[in-house]
């Protein structure tokens, strides 16, 4: 059996927990890969890959029995919510007293509030129900190209792509208005979004910005994925900007451009309890596809 296999075994009797390092890097890639084409989502969320793939400035634990990979903790500190997050891919067989072993051990390395995100139906989600109150939740919704309504641009609003080495500072400012106190989208700095630039996934033409003269007004950044999956990654409307039908335009707008460049299916995460935005998306033939929750891990 290979390192990282996860099949046909049932684990947990003698495991071990280690940091990651560069020995079994590539030991945990292959593991984390292999989850996502057995389950048909991602392992981590975008957050702890970029983390894993790039600077790894957050912890890894590898949960081990023999030669095989059992499951991966990554914890993370999110500055700009002040909190420690934590997401676990663990084989499905993995009992729970193996898995338990391993979030404690993970928690161990957070000293302040910790959440933990899950994504969909699963192991770590269905662990996390049974001993951890829920803090928050996401619905993935989706649904065919391109959307049954076209575009209506508001008066005297222009949509442009994003210009690279031009429109951060007008962006940020955008972004960080309209996310105030918002964990993830909140206080992004000038690092960030030239992180963002770096990634294989960044098209500047997919970034919609919404003009209102010399002022930006609101933007929606989108991304494809394999599959021809276009993806409405985020969306904002500055707040003095609000109230004019900016933010359904651009997603409009946006949807009509991902299906231009080949798109057949279109996706985005609300939060579950942001009606308004789910009814506009509901509206716009995206249907929901899975719930992602966030938990809650006291430090006991």
């Amino acid at each position: 059996m290979q390192p990282g296999d996860s099949h046909h075994r049932s684990y947990g009797v003698r495991m071990e927990i280690r940091l990651l390092d560069k020995h079994n890097r590539a030991a945990v890639g292959r593991f984390l890969d292999r989850l996502e084409s057995d389950r048909g989502r991602p392992a981590l969320g975008e957050s702890k890959f970029v983390d894993f793939d790039g600077p790894f400035r957050g912890r890894g634990l590898v949960a081990h029995e023999a030669s095989s990979i059992v499951g991966y903790a990554h914890v993370l500190w999110h500055a700009a919510g002040g909190v420690w997050e934590m997401e676990v891919a663990a084989a499905d067989e993995l009992p729970d007293a193996a898995l338990a072993t391993l979030v404690a051990t993970a928690r161990s390395q957070a000293d302040g509030d910790l959440l933990w995100w899950t994504f969909g139906a699963g192991p770590e989600q269905a662990f996390a129900a049974r001993h951890y109150p829920a803090y928050r939740s996401l619905h993935k919704l989706s649904g065919p190209l391109p959307p049954p309504e076209p575009a209506t641009i508001p008066p005297g609003i222009r949509i442009a792509p994003f210009q690279v080495g031009v429109d951060e500072p007008a962006w940020l400012e955008v972004n960080n208005a309209a996310f105030a106190g918002h964990a993830e989208n909140g206080q992004w700095t000038m690092a960030e979004i030239t992180e963002r630039q770096s990634r294989a996934w960044f098209s500047a033409d997919g970034f919609r910005l919404a003009w209102l003269d010399d002022n930006l007004a609101g933007f929606c950044w989108t991304k494809v994925h394999d599959g021809g999956v276009g993806e409405i990654h985020v969306v904002g409307v500055h707040p003095a900007f609000q109230g004019r039908g900016i933010g359904r335009a651009i997603v409009v707008e946006a949807l009509w451009y991902l299906a231009g460049i080949g798109c057949n299916v279109g996706m985005l995460y609300v939060d579950t309890t942001n009606s308004s935005a789910l009814a506009l998306y509901q509206s716009l033939g995206l249907g929901l596809e899975r719930v992602d929750i966030c938990f809650e891990v006291p430090n006991a």
